[in-house]
């Protein structure tokens, strides 16, 4: 039996939904008596939380659960998460994994560290959400929902993730309100596919009623929505982002300019369609952030199609273009598309396409320069330097006191360094 002062090591791939499942693992850890290893110290337990959206992150997955395995002798090494889920033979194979658990197997998980008091938590286990608190300084992730119905043919999200459940508004603010005395000044709201937030409960809350939930909560003084699908931007989502407290930014996936790509990808919208909520987006709110992500080399990619997806994103005027690799996931239908195109060419488009987006984030900084925004200040940097994000998603550094670590401040932006802007204090709000 593990001793009540045993140490975890907990690593997590992929994206903020996981991060957030992570922590609500760490947090049943610690209340069994578990606390987490401190740099250099051997741990007791070694635990990952694998990612499986592309094979590129299923050979990340095993890599660092072999990497787990030779750095921590003798340790149990666990492993759950999405990949855990999709193939957890892939994952027994390696030498050295103590127990592979899928998601929704976690009171399994804990029971394989003998703990006898583990019965007295299983309830809570087999819930979806809760946390208290997050690592980091001052910002906190809340999944408002989990699962996805969707079928993009390049993805294997729905067969590990489920189908759509949500948490109804009163866990919402209980937990935004935790992590608001916590000390936690933002909370991104997150989710699997969040723009079906509410459609599964009984009185059909809507996403713009989670975020002013969330922003109403005392002590909270800025919501960021963490992704929405273009056909779900509608009218009473933009009102609730002209909200004081929540962030005028739309994180909405694009993939790809090209019809016929969209059509391939299973993706339900046309370039068009995505234009016109750009400028919707644009014309309803006081200059929005809009960011997105896009995959290039797609199977059937032509040099035509790549130069559409290009001139939709000079045209949409993105602040800043996450670009993807096509990675082929096997179960999915893109996996087994002809038409795949030679790495060199997909490098290739990827460099031009970040070069875009280079370009793209250094005009939206600049159009900041000369004028006062709100940050909330993370993390300090070289020179004295505070760092932090605006409200529309500009990184913004300025010399500070390390009191405003965690805190948010008005500054002005007197100058721009790349993507990025410089500036001094304002105001530091209480």
């Amino acid at each position: 039996m593990e001793t009540p002062t045993a140490t975890y090591r907990l690593e997590t791939l992929g994206c903020k939904a996981n991060v957030y499942d992570s922590r609500r693992l760490a947090e049943a850890l610690e209340s069994l008596g578990f606390r987490p290893a401190s740099d250099g110290e051997p741990a007791a337990v070694c635990i990952l939380n694998t990612c499986t959206v592309t094979a590129t992150a299923d050979g990340k997955s095993r890599k660092l659960a072999a990497r787990l395995v030779r750095q921590n002798p003798g340790a149990r090494v666990l492993v759950t998460g999405c990949y855990a889920t999709a193939a957890p033979d892939d994952l027994r194979a390696i030498a050295g994994v103590t127990g592979v658990y899928g998601r929704g197997e976690w009171d399994g998980l804990l029971r394989a560290l003998n703990r006898a008091d583990v019965a007295a938590r299983n309830a809570q286990l087999s819930g979806e959400f809760g946390i208290r608190s997050f690592d980091g300084r001052g910002r906190a992730f809340l999944k408002v929902q989990e699962g996805c119905n969707s079928s993009c043919s390049y993805c294997i999200v729905p067969l590990v993730r489920g189908r759509p459940r949500s948490r109804p508004l009163s866990d919402l603010r209980a937990e935004a309100e935790r992590l608001a005395a916590s000390g936690f000044r933002e909370i991104v709201v997150t989710g699997i596919h969040v723009g079906l937030y509410g459609a599964d409960l009984p009185d059909r809350p809507t996403l713009a009623q989670a975020l002013l939930c969330v922003g109403g909560t005392p002590g909270v003084e800025r919501v960021r929505l963490s992704s929405i699908e273009a056909s779900e931007v509608d009218e009473t989502l933009l009102e609730a982002l002209s909200h004081p407290a929540v962030c005028p930014h739309l994180h909405v996936p694009l993939q790809s300019g090209d019809s016929h790509m969209l059509n391939a990808m299973n993706r339900h919208y046309t370039p068009q369609d995505f234009l016109r909520v750009a400028e919707r987006t644009r014309t309803q709110l006081d200059r929005p952030a809009i960011t997105t992500d896009v995959m290039v080399g797609f199977p059937g990619e032509t040099d035509a199609a790549f130069e559409r997806t290009l001139s939709v994103c000079r045209e949409a005027r993105f602040s800043r273009v996450h670009v993807f690799r096509f990675s082929p996931r096997p179960g999915t239908p893109a996996a087994e598309m002809p038409g795949r195109l030679p790495a060199k060419v997909v490098h290739e488009r990827s460099r031009l396409l970040r070069e875009l987006g280079k370009e793209l984030a250094v005009e939206w900084a600049e159009s900041f320069v000369g004028r006062r925004e709100r940050v909330l200040f993370e993390s300090c940097v070289a020179d004295g330097r505070l760092s932090g994000y605006t409200d529309r998603y500009v990184r913004f550094s300025a010399v500070a006191s390390t009191d405003l670590i965690g805190r948010t401040a008005q500054v002005l932006c007197t100058s721009r360094r790349g993507p990025s802007l410089l500036g001094r204090v304002v105001h530091a709000f209480e």
